[in-house]
């Protein structure tokens, strides 16, 4: 009666509870954290992945071992086209990581919080990417741990459920058939599986250890005849992540590692069942050190810089044509900007025929990315720069290459769709509108634009890409960027002179001007605006530089200008606040510095005499 009694006490119902409470407390954290702060990257993920239900596709990945794994992986990862469901898919699916590893290493209760080491493990790798989206050439990069760490589980479950002799089979199974589905996760299991068979101390242990480590030695020797197009040296990590194995890259791996390290370690913990017990001091410090630990976990692995995070924000507004959600991004940001924020609030603005009074209004700069990895900016950006600035043939061909080198995804073929419309080549078009026809969420979009390729008229009245015509008025040709977006973009429209243009197109060559610094080219541009936009008022920002280019430079006459009093009078006081506390002392000195940026920060005097040395990449 006593032990009945502790059986049903509090204190051994909530023992019981206890994997269900700490899981579903961890996934509602982890969806509440994702939909919050990571709605848009979520998004973007989705968009640099494909997943196609066609044999074709099927064979295609295939062709490496793991292939399986990618398959599912990307099918997955289409799902955040709603953020929403998929980070609840998601976590989901980390819930049942957790349940496996109860099952699998016969955690008990009151160390269910053990069990979800995995899942934190899991959701690091997925989320410490960060400017690695744009370039891992792993197939379903965001799902790719957790599939095949979920095979793992899975295997060295059915082995222990298994009895005699099936077991022996089990083992030949996951490594003929496992391996060519899931690469190196099924390797993991059959290790796995040897050390529980040895640390179980079950009858004919000894032979599957040993059936175990042959699998794993063999399997990908055997295997390389028949996969051609994967070297030896990667027939036994095929579908890890594709991080190089260099010190510039072991921050990246360490989650990875622990994951690894898990089912080999685990097995050696000695675990003692001590139902209704949850209380007992040791325990109850087990149990805070875990939550501690993840919580570490996320805080270190979870990447989370804001210029990132601006950059994928800015890039979800802008491709709805929402430029002032776009702004209000680049505003909010507290910190200097990397140059596609800056190049993003450039475009934004000049949509929306604000350049000229706000484009100084903004932080500035050009802090590099915050990663290990040598990023240009043609990868993170420039594709859309190059659609919206309409330099068509540049923004095929980079989609076309980084197809190439990084495999199809829909974000590229959305532009190579787009490009192909403007550039009159329906025929092409069509082509990636049929593939796009076949994804699961983005046959509308490919419907609306497949009426521009029976209707051409339809072109010029799409507000995007009216929007977009205006600068493409001249013969496009691909000549060479040198993968240097800004630097090109910003010498094609300041020194482009052609006998037809347009007030948009003048209006971006003067924005380029003003950023150049240039002056000479800065008075070309000035005096093509003010013919094309025959308009009584000049916006403030070429005010101010056309005041302080014909002070330095006396090449141009400015005195019968007509500049607004305002701005008259502001650029007089900036000048006698110049020669009262010099430039140059102000540029060594932070504390002078800051006093010009709280008082002419928002001009373009400030802009041209303190923000210097800035690195396009």
């Amino acid at each position: 009666m006593e032990n009945d009694t502790k059986l049903n006490s509090p204190a051994a119902t909530i023992a019981k509870r206890l994997p269900l409470f700490a899981g579903l407390a961890f996934a509602v954290v982890v969806w509440a954290l994702l939909n919050v702060f990571e709605h848009e990257y979520l998004f973007r993920v989705q968009e640099l992945s494909l997943w196609l239900p066609t044999k074709v596709y099927f064979d295609e990945r295939m062709l490496v071992p793991g292939g399986l794994m990618s398959y599912i992986a990307n099918f997955l990862m289409q799902f955040f086209y709603y953020p929403m469901l998929g980070s609840f898919i998601y976590v989901v699916l980390l819930l049942v990581v957790q349940w496996l590893t109860m099952r699998v290493f016969r955690i008990p209760t009151q160390h269910a919080l053990l069990a979800l080491i995995p899942s934190a493990l899991i959701l690091c790798c997925s989320m410490e990417a960060g400017y690695w989206i744009f370039q891992i050439k792993t197939q379903g990069y965001f799902y790719s741990m957790l599939v095949g760490f979920l095979f793992t589980l899975s295997a060295m479950r059915l082995y222990q459920v298994a009895k005699d002799w099936w077991r022996y089979l089990i083992i030949i199974g996951v490594a003929a058939v496992g391996y060519p589905c899931f690469g190196f996760y099924a390797s993991l299991a059959l290790m796995g599986i040897a050390l529980w068979a040895l640390c179980r101390g079950e009858e004919g242990r000894g032979v599957a250890a040993l059936l175990c480590v042959a699998a794993v030695v063999t399997t990908p020797i055997l295997y390389y005849s028949v996969y051609e197009q994967t070297r030896f040296a990667d027939m036994f990590t095929v579908g890890m992540p594709a991080f190089e194995f260099s010190k510039r890259d072991l921050f990246t791996w360490i989650p990875y590692i622990l994951l690894y390290l898990f089912p080999l370690v685990v097995p050696f913990i000695p675990m003692k069942r001590e139902e209704g017990k949850v209380f007992r001091t040791p325990l109850l410090l087990e149990n805070v050190g875990m939550v501690a630990f993840i919580i570490v976990l996320g805080l270190v692995f979870w990447y989370r810089d804001p210029n990132f995070r601006a950059e994928i924000r800015m890039n979800h507004y802008m491709e709805r044509l929402e430029w002032r959600k776009a702004l209000d991004v680049a505003k909010d940001l507290k910190q200097t900007p990397t140059r596609l924020v800056v190049l993003n609030k450039n475009l934004a603005l000049l949509k929306l025929g604000k350049a000229g009074d706000e484009m100084f209004h903004y932080l500035d700069g050009g802090e590099e990315p915050k990663t290990p990895l040598q990023i240009r900016l043609m990868q993170v950006g420039g594709k859309m720069l190059y659609y919206h600035y309409a330099r068509m043939n540049f923004c095929y061909r980079w989609c076309l290459e980084d197809a190439v080198e990084y495999g199809w995804k829909v974000d590229y073929l959305k532009y190579m769709v787009r490009t192909s419309l403007i550039s009159g080549e329906p025929a092409l078009a069509q082509k990636y509108i049929n593939t796009l026809k076949k994804t699961l969420f983005y046959r509308g979009w490919a419907e609306k634009y497949e009426k521009m390729v029976e209707d051409p008229t339809l072109i010029a009245k799409d507000r995007e890409m009216a929007s977009i015509l205006p600068l493409y008025q001249y013969e496009d040709q691909l000549d060479g960027d040198n993968s240097l977006v800004e630097i090109y973009l910003l010498n094609y429209f300041a020194h482009s002179y052609h006998e037809f243009t347009t007030p948009m197109f003048d209006e971006a060559a003067l924005m380029c001007a003003l950023t150049l610094k240039d002056i000479p080219t800065f008075w070309n541009c000035f005096f093509r605006y003010a013919n094309s936009h025959q308009t009584n008022r000049m916006p403030i920002h070429y005010q101010e530089a056309a005041l302080l280019y014909g002070n330095l430079e006396k090449n141009v006459d400015i005195s019968q200008m007509p500049f607004d009093k305002m701005v008259d009078a502001r650029f007089k006081d900036f000048m006698r606040f110049a020669q009262k506390h010099a430039v140059e002392n102000a540029e060594r000195d932070p504390k002078i510095k800051k006093i010009f940026y709280e008082r002419y920060g928002k001009t373009f005097w400030y802009f041209y005499f303190f923000i210097r040395d800035v690195k396009s990449y």
